[in-house]
C-alpha cells in the first residue's frame, strides 16, 4: 500500500467529567457524527450531580470509566488513553463544543509524521476571545496566542489531540499535576523529542472556561482566580521547569522562579489573602517533597531530547508575564474560597 493509498487516521475521544452537569451533554451532541471518530470515552471522576448517567442514558455508545477516586485531568485522561483504540487521541473538557468536521480536520494536520499535538482556534465565551494556541514566559507563566502568525509552545488541554503512539511514548500526563500545567508540560517535552506543536487553520470551537473549575480569566477589568488555581498552578509549574529545562537553564532559571513565588506569598499576606499566601508555600513544599520523583521524570525528558533549550525559548514569550498582569489588573480577584479539592 502506498501512502497516498493509506487509510485516514482514527480517532477517540477522552473526556474528563467532574460535575459537569448538561455541558456534558452538549459536548457529546457535538462529538456525534464527526468524520474519523471512532470511540468516545467519558472519564468521570466522581461526579454526584448525575451528568455521568444522564450522559450514558442518552448516549449508550460512549464508553463510562470511573476510577475509584478523583484523579483530576490529568489522571482521567491518562486512563482514558489507556483504553483508546484510535490512531489518535482528542482530550476534552465537557464545556467544549465542537464544530462540524473538527475531529477530521485537526486529523489532517498529523498528515506531516513531525506532528505529534495540534489543537483547534478557541472561541473562549466567557471573555469574547480566539486563542491560536498559547505560550509561556520563561518562569512558566501561561498566555494565550491571539493571533495564528506565532507557533505555539502549547495547545489547551480542553481541546487538545495527539498520537496515541506518541502520548504512551512521552508516558503521558505527569499525574501528579491533577489539574493545570499538564498540556504546557506535555507539550514541551514533545517539542524536546523533536516534534512540532500547531493549530489546525479551521472554524474556531467555543470553550466556556471556568466551567467545573471557577477563575482563570479576566471579567470587567479584574483578573479572576482562586486558591486552588494558585495552589496547583504555583506547585506544577516548578515541578515542570526542573524536568524540561537543559541544566544551565535550570540553574538560572529555577532559584527566580522560586524567588517569584516567594514575593508572590509575601503580596498576597500584605494585602490580606493569607490563605493563598500559604498556598503559595505549600507549593515549594510540596516540591520539595517530590523532588525525588521530579528528578526521576527528568532524567527521563533529559534522555530523549533532540533539540536545545534555544528552540524552545524562541516560542516563548519575553518578559515577566506575572509582574505585567500586576501591573495590569492588580491583585486578583479570589472567585472562591474552597480550598480543600487543591490538596492533592
Amino acid at each position: 500500500m502506498t501512502s497516498s493509498d493509506q487509510l485516514p487516521p482514527t480517532t477517540s475521544a477522552v473526556i474528563v467529567n467532574y460535575e459537569a452537569g448538561d455541558l456534558l451533554l452538549d459536548c457529546l451532541r457535538a462529538l456525534d457524527g464527526q468524520p474519523g471518530l471512532v470511540q468516545t470515552i467519558v472519564v468521570d471522576n466522581g461526579s454526584t450531580d448525575g451528568s455521568a448517567a444522564a450522559a450514558a442514558a442518552r448516549f449508550p455508545g460512549i464508553e463510562l470509566l470511573a476510577p475509584d477516586r478523583n484523579t483530576g485531568f490529568a489522571g482521567g485522561c491518562n486512563l482514558g488513553a489507556s483504553e483508546a483504540v484510535g490512531d489518535l487521541v482528542l482530550f476534552l473538557n465537557p464545556d467544549v463544543r465542537l464544530t462540524a468536521g473538527a475531529v477530521s480536520a485537526l486529523a489532517a494536520e498529523f498528515a506531516d509524521p513531525r506532528t505529534a499535538v495540534v489543537g483547534p482556534p478557541i472561541e473562549v465565551l466567557r471573555t469574547g476571545t480566539v486563542e491560536y494556541g498559547a505560550t509561556i514566559d520563561v518562569l512558566g507563566m501561561p498566555v494565550a496566542l491571539d493571533d495564528d502568525r506565532r507557533p505555539p509552545l502549547y495547545v489547551s488541554g480542553c481541546a487538545l489531540m495527539t498520537r496515541k503512539e506518541t502520548f504512551r511514548d512521552l508516558c503521558g500526563f505527569d499525574p501528579r499535576f491533577f489539574l493545570f500545567m499538564e498540556d504546557v508540560d506535555y507539550c514541551w517535552r514533545a517539542l524536546l523529542a523533536g516534534f512540532d506543536v500547531r493549530v489546525a487553520e479551521m472554524s474556531p470551537i467555543r470553550h466556556e472556561g471556568g466551567a467545573s473549575t471557577p477563575g482563570g480569566y479576566i471579567s470587567n477589568g479584574d483578573l479572576l482566580t482562586s486558591r486552588f488555581r494558585i495552589a496547583l498552578r504555583e506547585r506544577n509549574t516548578l515541578a515542570m521547569l526542573l524536568k524540561c529545562y537543559g541544566g544551565a537553564a535550570a540553574v538560572l532559571v529555577v532559584p527566580l522562579y522560586v524567588l517569584q513565588s516567594l514575593a508572590t506569598a509575601a503580596l498576597l499576606a500584605a494585602v490580606g489573602k493569607r490563605k493563598a499566601a500559604r498556598a503559595v508555600l505549600g507549593g515549594l513544599a510540596w516540591n520539595v517533597r517530590e523532588v525525588r520523583r521530579t528528578f526521576a521524570s527528568r532524567r527521563v525528558v533529559q534522555a530523549s531530547r533532540v533539540v536545545g533549550d534555544l528552540d524552545v525559548l524562541r516560542r516563548m514569550c519575553p518578559g515577566i508575564l506575572k509582574l505585567r498582569l500586576l501591573l495590569r489588573f492588580g491583585i486578583p480577584t479570589m472567585t472562591d474560597d474552597d480550598f480543600a479539592s487543591a490538596r492533592v
